[in-house]
């Protein structure tokens, strides 16, 4: 269902890339499920740093500080394994995903409705790539800082214990979704932290990998 639905909805398009859902065991517990889940990510909804973003327009939007990955050749059949994978990724990057979890009944989501609706993809902000091996995804440490509150704090391996395990996962879910992955489409990996219900602010995530900040993403909510 979900596959038809983006198809449709891309009308032709290329995919801007693809996001993994629930890598942690509250956000699987949350939703009744066991496994992550995966998704496609449309251009349109790529947003540059320090955007506004308007809760009549997304009424279930919520935030949340991920890693993204770019992928640097085509990926057209699974991969065995974490090393397969590294040879495809020529770019790591700090991202915000923006979530719409606009449902009429969020308390009786399952993970089948989760990914019946592309894992409530709508907009996100990546920002500058780095080569993997200047970069270590799973020695960063996050921070969400909201109206000058910190909000919540994360790390890299949040997300299925290991970056380089939950994009395998996503990769693979793709390709088997009958997804041919390009050069230039970025992999979100999954929520660091914790997922935070958008409310009106200026949110800023934040990167570092020991005492040296390495990103800074902003996002601003409205009504």
């Amino acid at each position: 269902m979900q596959t038809r639905s983006v198809r449709e909805q891309l009308n032709g398009a290329r995919p801007a890339g693809f996001k993994a859902g629930l890598t942690s065991a509250p956000a699987q517990a949350r939703f009744k499920t066991n496994d992550a889940v995966a998704g496609v990510l449309f251009a349109q909804g790529s947003l540059p740093s320090a955007s506004t973003v308007r809760l009549h327009e997304l009424r279930g939007l919520h935030i949340e500080v991920e890693i993204a990955m770019r992928i640097g050749t085509r990926i057209e059949q699974p991969l065995s394994d974490v090393a397969s994978l590294r040879a495809h990724i020529d770019g790591i990057g700090a991202a915000i995903e923006l979530p719409n979890l606009d449902y009429t009944q969020p308390q009786a989501l399952d993970g089948i409705d989760i990914v019946a609706t592309n894992v409530a993809a709508a907009k996100y902000i990546v920002g500058e790539f780095a080569a993997p091996q200047q970069r270590d995804p799973n020695a960063t440490d996050v921070r969400l800082v909201c109206n000058d509150q910190e909000m919540f704090t994360g790390k890299g391996t949040d997300s299925l214990g290991d970056q380089w395990r939950a994009a395998l996962f996503l990769v693979n879910k793709m390709v088997e979704q009958g997804w041919r992955l390009e050069p230039g489409q970025i992999l979100l990996t999954g929520s660091l932290g914790r997922m935070l219900p958008g409310t009106t602010g200026h949110c800023v995530a934040s990167y570092h990998s020991g005492s040296a900040q390495w990103a800074s993403l902003e996002i601003n909510v409205t009504e």
